[in-house]
């Protein structure tokens, strides 16, 4: 097959999309298939096109602000996608996260017609929404006009009800997750701390509940005077959560690290005496399988997408998203540290699914099933 991956954002940058994508990307192509991917040009020191990892990449000034210039850039975008498109000639054409890509996407398809698969991981439909009326407007357009419906999660898909109401009855609506990378954890070290910690990773905003976790820790620190609680991001709830720490004289046992990049973060994982999850609310949970590639028990809060993933009493523990619940989850974790150990000795198997070659076996028989006519044509 011939794919084109349309991405929200790629390389150089980095997160959840940018390392879907690239996995995405890579597997399809050690499967023999043909890939390319359009994504956001952030930045004029970046180049427009280049090969990232024999992947060619094409990037397009389609981000909103400045206003000013949003017309003239608009319709450079839609020229740039025609050509490169009708020049690749792709069997289907695969949209990762739905937002301005999906929207510039959605306008091709009129002119195009390309069989289309697009993929709502999250924030797409949890969250831009709500704020959004041009979201608003063009989900259920666009998942009208697809042949395949993904989501990340069956959490995310029944949030997405409202938008798939005109869907036509034999467009392919489904789930599949998001991965991780095992070799990734071979051979590392463990990270250098002088006490045993627990670990806690994400962006720093409201979402993630790290305020939550910081006064459930409260609760259970004086029981464990020997353990910290690190957590790892960055984000715009920081000062907030640093104030928080102060009051709760907490500033010796709780830690913020601020960002960390790829090597350190694998180090936390490896380093842990388990992984705590907060979210109030969470489309899925990569960091859940990474703690648990890490060899890690993960106690996470029952929030959306992490309770496909948790087993309890398997490879950890699941809590409701509140203080009270979170410190009942760490006393017990912690109390029974044997229990916990063969928990996290269990985790790496329990995930065997989700490595990204798997995942991205799941993408391509969906891919398949579009590009030969199985999906909703137009």
């Amino acid at each position: 097959m011939r794919i084109a991956i349309v991405a929200s954002d790629y390389a150089p940058s980095v997160g959840g999309v940018q390392t879907a994508v690239r996995n995405i990307a890579h597997y399809s192509a050690h499967a023999g298939h043909s890939v390319i991917i359009l994504s956001s040009l952030t930045a004029r020191e970046i180049p427009s096109r280049e090969i990232i990892e024999g992947i060619p990449v094409f990037r397009f000034a389609w981000g909103r602000r400045p206003l000013i210039s949003l017309p003239w850039r608009a319709a450079q975008t839609l020229l740039g996608m025609v050509r490169v498109l009708r020049e690749f000639k792709p069997d289907l054409v695969y949209v990762h996260f739905l937002t301005i890509n999906a929207l510039y996407v959605f306008l091709l398809h009129y002119v195009l017609g390309f069989k289309l698969v697009v993929s709502a991981r999250g924030n797409d439909i949890q969250g831009i929404p709500l704020r959004s009326r041009l979201q608003r407007w063009m989900l259920p357009r666009l998942f009208r006009r697809a042949n395949a419906i993904l989501f990340c999660s069956a959490y995310v898909q029944r949030d997405a009800a409202p938008y798939l109401r005109a869907v036509p009855p034999h467009t392919y609506v489904g789930v599949v997750g998001d991965g991780f990378n095992p070799d990734e954890f071979a051979g590392q070290r463990a990270y250098a701390h002088p006490a045993r910690y627990l670990l806690a990773m994400g962006r720093l905003v409201e979402k993630k509940g790290f305020d939550l976790l910081i006064r459930a820790f409260a609760q259970i620190a004086g029981e464990f005077p020997r353990v910290e609680l690190l957590i790892a991001g960055d984000g715009e709830e920081r000062a907030r959560l640093e104030k928080e720490i102060r009051e709760l004289h907490l500033e010796n046992r709780v830690r913020l690290l601020g960002f960390a990049d790829r090597t350190k973060t694998i180090a936390l994982f490896l380093g842990c005496e388990f992984f705590v999850l907060s979210s109030r609310i969470e489309p899925f949970g990569i960091v859940v399988l990474e703690a648990m590639a890490a060899g890690k028990a993960v106690l996470a809060t029952r929030s959306g997408g992490v309770v496909d993933l948790v087993q309890p009493g398997v490879n950890g523990l699941l809590v409701e998203p509140d203080i009270d619940s979170l410190a009942r989850g760490m006393r017990e974790m912690l109390s029974n540290v044997e229990a916990t150990r063969v928990m996290s000795g269990r985790a790496p198997a329990s995930i065997a699914q989700w490595t990204w070659q798997a995942v991205t076996r799941q993408f391509l028989d969906v891919f398949a099933k579009v590009a030969s006519g199985k999906g909703q044509g137009k």
